[in-house]
């Protein structure tokens, strides 16, 4: 099995430590696991020149389309699960992290990562891990990644001998806390990689599924791919067992959707 880590830091210091504590819990459960780390900031990947063009026909005629944002894509793709990492700058993710998720924006209407494991983790001198984590669940929800749940880390508190010593110390309590966390979720994703489990839907997960089936009135590029993926009429992208209740809920959503994107695609 392989598992794919996406760095946006530009050190490998904090977060990077984080997935490589990561990397030696799985390892507990599969020596032959392999952990690739995949440093944004020594990648070649392009400003997003925001002409639309992956929206609306395809992303092999994106203008950028020479660098490595393909290269990473597929990396992704035949990945067992995937790990994305940032630490907080500005209350945001780094420029490297947000680049690369601008440029697999098209991700939102065709989700080719659909049901990939991933877990997050952000680090922080402070405070901005929240925010991060909202964005971050947003981005992998919309490519309808499966989140194994994410690891919040404050790095002063949790490192022990880190420099440059900031306001916050290092605390046992919050270290031992957060080791706890990284074993529990390091266990989980490997089940997840290991079973093939599909994860129990949530209305969350119903709710964004209908809004992201929207954009086949608003792109041909996006009907085709659902279509060919026969997503159009199915409650979710992959077949689930679903509570009559959620069920009820899924197909009201879609009706609603139903009826705004035909408004959406005839112009009224």
């Amino acid at each position: 099995m392989k598992v794919l880590v996406i760095s946006g830091s530009p050190r490998k210091k904090d977060s990077y430590l984080i997935c490589m504590e990561i990397g030696n819990e799985l390892k507990k459960y599969d020596s032959a696991i392999d952990f690739e780390y995949l440093q944004l900031s020594e990648s070649y990947i392009e400003e997003c020149k925001g002409c639309g063009i992956c929206f609306q026909k395809s992303e092999l005629l994106c203008p950028c389309r020479e660098d490595e944002i393909g290269m990473i894509k597929e990396k992704m793709k035949k990945a067992d699960a995937v790990i994305i990492s940032s630490p907080v700058y500005a209350y945001q993710v780094t420029g490297q992290m947000k680049k690369f998720i601008d440029r697999l924006s098209y991700l939102f209407h065709r989700q080719e990562l659909c049901g990939k494991p991933v877990l997050l983790v952000i680090t922080t001198d402070g405070g901005g891990s929240k925010q991060v984590y909202k964005y971050l669940k947003m981005t992998v929800s919309g490519w309808a990644m499966d989140l194994v749940g994410d690891i919040q880390i404050i790095s002063p508190m949790y490192f022990k001998n880190r420099e440059p010593k900031g306001v916050f110390k290092y605390n046992k309590r919050t270290f031992e806390k957060g080791q706890k966390k990284i074993k529990a979720l390091s266990k989980k994703l490997y089940e997840k990689m290991s079973q093939r489990n599909k994860k129990t839907l949530t209305y969350y997960d119903i709710f964004l599924f209908n809004c992201l089936r929207s954009k086949i009135y608003t792109s041909d590029a996006d009907r085709i791919y659902w279509k060919e993926k026969g997503w159009i009429d199915a409650p979710y992208f992959y077949e689930v067992d679903l509570n009559p209740v959620k069920r009820i809920f899924g197909k009201i959503m879609k009706r609603l959707i139903d009826k705004l994107g035909k408004k959406l695609s005839s112009g009224s």
